[in-house]
């Protein structure tokens, strides 16, 4: 049986090239089959879907690109960053 968790998550960017930040909400989903995958079998495997307003995207660390400049060098830092 599988097993679907969903929760939002907050990603907070820096462009490495123009130093713009911002931050992006995302809905991750995160399936799993219930199996441990303890003893060599081929269960346990999790699958995790990454959603912007309900579209399916790449997760965040992949092929994020500056909104401002359009740079593909980016950064992230722990969620919560940008308010401190």
């Amino acid at each position: 049986m599988r097993e679907t968790i969903g929760s939002g998550e907050t990603w907070p960017f820096r462009c490495l090239r123009c130093l713009l930040a911002w931050e992006v909400e995302y809905v991750v989903r995160r399936t799993g089959d219930g199996q441990g995958g303890e003893h060599g079998d081929k269960h346990g495997d999790d699958v995790a879907v990454w959603t912007r307003e309900g579209v399916a995207v790449q997760p965040p660390w992949s092929g994020t690109t500056c909104p401002g400049c359009g740079c593909g060098t980016v950064t992230t830092f722990p969620t919560g960053y940008l308010t401190r």
